[in-house]
């Protein structure tokens, strides 16, 4: 994958920031790398979470942010959303200084109430950017609505370190990429799992945020990875034979998905039409059932090479779109957000 770094005219101008730790922002930091701005900031004072830390925690962050951004002066922000509350600490720092924002919107961002709440604010955040990038055109229509600009990006293609190996020991694995979150069909997934000779599952994710029962009774063919660094998450990837993203949430694009793509790895990911849209070549669409799931491992194993073959073609058409992003977003900041 060939990186448009060197060829962004506003990367030595641009700052990038995150509220939350490096393991929360993996598509900000293939986005800032990719468009070569160097200065990426990931600001976070604790992992904890609640309604007794939170107001303490976003405003030190907040305070943290405006330091910062006095401090270094860029004249163009991106920044990952949610926290919508960091837009709005922006959104400040752009008024007081004449710089401008854009709004690198994550699913959650526009799906869960938590973060749209008051809409009245968030839409006129959207309003005042430059532009919100968004994984699909539903999002971006729903922007659209609030009279706020949308760019549709869906993936970045990029590389990833080379690092060492991960030992694998079945004849067929498959990465489930996996956080232990609600709308992840993992349950299904195991019990898909049960009885297919030769297929051994790796599934990524802390297990303290795990069912300790699923964990304990999960088939014998199934390994959980607990928490994995960088370098060993790509290196399960890069010796699995496939990666398998799920989400039982429609609009949500799959990062995973997208990092078993920009690998050259075939994917199993879920039957929306956003993922059937983007992911046309070198997958295996499925329902979120334990049948459904057996199916498709089935399936990708019965035909892998034919599947190798389609992701790799789906990586020079990926890489194009990208190509084309990249200049619709240059012609946005030249242009100044006008429609």
């Amino acid at each position: 994958m060939n990186s448009r770094n060197a060829t962004f005219p506003f990367a030595n101008k641009s700052l990038f920031l995150v509220w939350g730790p490096p393991s929360h922002g993996p598509r900000s930091q293939v986005f800032a790398r990719e468009l070569g701005i160097s200065e990426l900031h990931f600001l976070h004072v604790t992992s904890r979470r609640g309604a007794w830390i939170a107001p303490i925690k976003y405003a030190l962050q907040s305070v943290w942010t405006l330091s910062l951004l006095l401090r270094k002066r860029p004249s163009l922000v991106f920044v990952q959303s949610p926290p919508g509350l960091a837009v709005l600490v922006v959104a400040i720092y752009c008024a007081l200084t004449g710089s401008r924002y854009i709004v690198d919107a994550h699913s959650a961002a526009l799906q869960l109430s938590v973060w749209t709440k008051p809409r009245w604010l968030w839409a006129g955040l959207a309003r005042k950017a430059l532009a919100t990038i968004v994984t699909n055109e539903h999002m971006a229509y729903m922007l659209q609505g609030w009279g706020a600009r949308a760019l549709v990006i869906r993936d970045i293609p990029t590389t990833f370190p080379e690092g060492g190996t991960y030992p694998l020991n079945g004849d067929f694995n498959v990465t489930m990429v996996n956080t232990f979150s609600t709308d992840e069909p993992l349950e299904e997934a195991l019990e898909a799992a049960q009885g297919m000779d030769g297929v051994r599952l790796y599934v990524t994710g802390s297990i303290r945020r795990g069912n300790p029962q699923l964990l304990e009774h999960a088939p014998k063919n199934v390994t959980f990875t607990d928490f994995l660094s960088i370098e060993e998450y790509y290196a399960l990837m890069r010796g699995s034979h496939a990666v398998m993203c799920l989400t039982t949430r429609d609009n949500t694009m799959q990062r995973g998905a997208c990092e078993a793509l920009s690998l050259g790895k075939p994917i199993i990911t879920s039957h929306w039409q956003i993922l059937r849209g983007y992911f046309h070549k070198g997958t295996v669409h499925v329902d979120n059932t334990s049948e459904g799931i057996r199916h498709g491992v089935q399936e990708m194993r019965s035909r892998y090479e034919e599947y190798v073959s389609g992701i790799r073609e789906l990586q020079v058409s990926q890489q194009a779109e990208w190509e084309e992003k990249v200049r619709e977003l240059e012609s946005i900041i030249r242009s100044g957000g006008e429609a």
